[in-house]
């Protein structure tokens, strides 16, 4: 009864809890902190499927997982973890319908902007790592790099970003 006990208080604190920062929001996972893994990994898979069984929208699901990703990225750091890395965009990713691959790019570029002013304001780092950056579009790759240059000096969590690689 003790630990259902725990769990309702730990579900009902981290309801209240919206993560705006590692200092002072509430561990959600009940890990105990020298367990909590320094680097976590994500490959962003099933966006497609998921919005056109949910919606009826391909992009509409691709939207969903831009905003799960953050929301990711803030749970990371309430939790401790130094590094994340989303496996976001590959380069057999090119080979989609050009209207899918469209869209998608335009979700990185406004999610450049927002992730940049959040990442800031959290002491995130954001790097991109690619193998074949010459592909992603100028305006999205300008984006990316405000990004990254903009976060360069924080020192909070690590999110490596993975777009265009192979």
């Amino acid at each position: 009864a003790r630990d259902r006990d725990d769990d309702e208080l730990r579900d009902a604190a981290a309801a209240r809890s919206d993560l705006l920062s590692s200092r002072g929001a509430l561990r959600q996972s009940g890990v105990h902190p020298s367990l909590v893994p320094r680097h976590v990994a994500v490959v962003m898979d099933g966006n497609r499927r998921y919005g056109r069984r949910r919606y009826g929208s391909a992009a509409r699901g691709h939207w969903d997982g831009s905003r799960t990703l953050v929301d990711f990225a803030k749970w990371c750091q309430a939790e401790g973890v130094r590094y994340l890395t989303a496996y976001a965009f590959s380069t057999e990713n090119w080979k989609r319908d050009p209207a899918e691959v469209s869209t998608l790019m335009g979700i990185f570029a406004r999610y450049c902007d927002e992730l940049r002013v959040e990442a800031l304001k959290r002491d995130i780092r954001l790097r991109v790592l690619s193998t074949d950056a010459e592909r992603i579009p100028r305006h999205v790759r300008d984006g990316l790099d405000r990004m990254v240059e903009e976060t360069r000096h924080c020192g909070g969590l690590t999110v490596n970003i993975c777009m265009s690689y192979g």
